[in-house]
């Protein structure tokens, strides 16, 4: 998937500036992967409630993208779509956005985020925010100039982080990961630089970018470190991450185009998403799924486990005897100790016999084709 970087005309936007501290966390992936195996979901979740996302003629789901939840509603993302809104008992209330080229709609959706403290859903378009209220009212565009970048963040009302991907085409001194857009100034505020000083390789990912607490935090796709994030303009070290023997991909290597086995592959470590909870951190790799432990300051690697074709997990399943697939590629937005995941219909239909008594009342009331039915993981505090 071709990304275009984001580029800011005719603005002069200050550079966050990055600050060192002694007292942070130490992410130990070098020996965590040594100790690496297969964990069972209770190792670090309580519980799982399933809610099924209602089928209708007007809500008919694929590609889900961002998940969110508040204290009355599930707003869920389709990728190049719109967004469609339930109640949380999963009953289809609205959709919100519109597919078209009105000066309402929009064309090629990425992404949303929304305002749960104001009741604001914004769809980001190629080239703009489009704010809706949740009834699906269009309430709003914002233009800040460029093509924006595909993954969002709101730290607080009216603030959104968007990330960049794509830097081949921008010099070293202009390369920037995360562009800060204030909705009250009408305008880019801030801007994070890439890490990346050399030639930057084809196979790349977005910046790792979450909310905890109060707080917000951001890490570049090569950088070792995860910042905290004071102001948009200042950011404190959080945590490292000891990588070891672990390297990122360098440009010579070719495999990701040619589809040929590098043998240097065994030690490159790509990192995808980060979350965090009351308990843990939790790291995306392609090597596994990192968790640090904050009570025993203890860091740990659960495998990638192949179960049928191409279909993979982090964790087996031991709470309910559906596989869960909240940490594949990926990590799903946590919420109050709550991860947020879904699984197909039909997933739920290829278990058999082992089945717990809440997955076979969830499946008299499913069929294989409906919507996808939303996972919710209480995390361990």
């Amino acid at each position: 998937m071709a990304l275009v970087p984001m580029y800011c005309m005719g603005q002069k936007i200050p550079v966050s500036q990055k600050h060192a501290r002694n007292d942070i966390i130490s992410i130990d992936l070098k020996d965590a992967y040594k100790n690496r195996k297969d964990y069972s979901l209770s190792t670090i979740a309580e519980s799982i409630e399933y809610i099924p996302l209602e089928t209708t003629k007007e809500c008919l789901l694929a590609n889900l993208g961002d998940i969110v939840l508040t204290s009355n509603d599930i707003i869920v993302y389709v990728y190049e779509d719109i967004c469609y809104r339930f109640n949380r008992q999963g009953k289809f209330l609205n959709t919100i956005g519109v597919i078209g080229r009105g000066p309402k709609e929009c064309t090629k959706t990425r992404s949303c985020v929304v305002d749960t403290v104001n009741s604001w859903v914004y769809i980001l378009d190629w080239d703009k925010f489009a704010k809706y209220d949740y009834e699906g009212n269009h309430r709003a565009n914002f233009k800040p100039g460029g093509t924006i970048g595909f993954r969002l963040l709101m730290p607080e009302p009216g603030l959104i982080l968007a990330g960049s991907s794509i830097f081949q085409e921008a010099e070293p001194d202009d390369r920037y990961s995360i562009h800060v857009f204030s909705e009250q100034q009408n305008r880019y505020i801030a801007k994070i630089a890439c890490e990346k000083r050399d030639e930057i390789p084809f196979c790349i990912d977005l910046p790792s970018m979450y909310n905890y607490g109060q707080e917000t935090y951001i890490s570049d796709f090569w950088s070792d470190t995860i910042y905290r994030m004071d102001d948009p303009i200042n950011l404190e070290a959080y945590a490292v991450m000891n990588k070891g023997r672990f390297k990122y991909r360098s440009t010579d290597d070719k495999s990701i185009l040619s589809g040929k086995k590098n043998n240097g592959d065994t030690w490159v470590l790509e990192v995808g998403m980060m979350e965090e909870n009351d308990r843990y951190i939790f790291i995306t790799t392609s090597k596994g799924v990192f968790f640090y432990d904050k009570k025993t300051k203890e860091t740990h690697c659960s495998n990638y486990i192949e179960l049928t074709g191409d279909k993979w997990i982090n964790f087996i399943n031991d709470i309910t005897s559906v596989p869960v697939k909240s940490f594949v590629k990926s990590i799903s937005t946590i919420n109050d100790n709550i991860l947020l995941s879904h699984n197909e219909a039909y997933e739920f239909f290829e278990t058999e016999g082992d089945d717990s008594p809440e997955i076979r009342r969830l499946k008299s009331t499913l069929s294989p084709d409906d919507n996808p039915i939303l996972t919710l993981i209480k995390l361990k505090k």
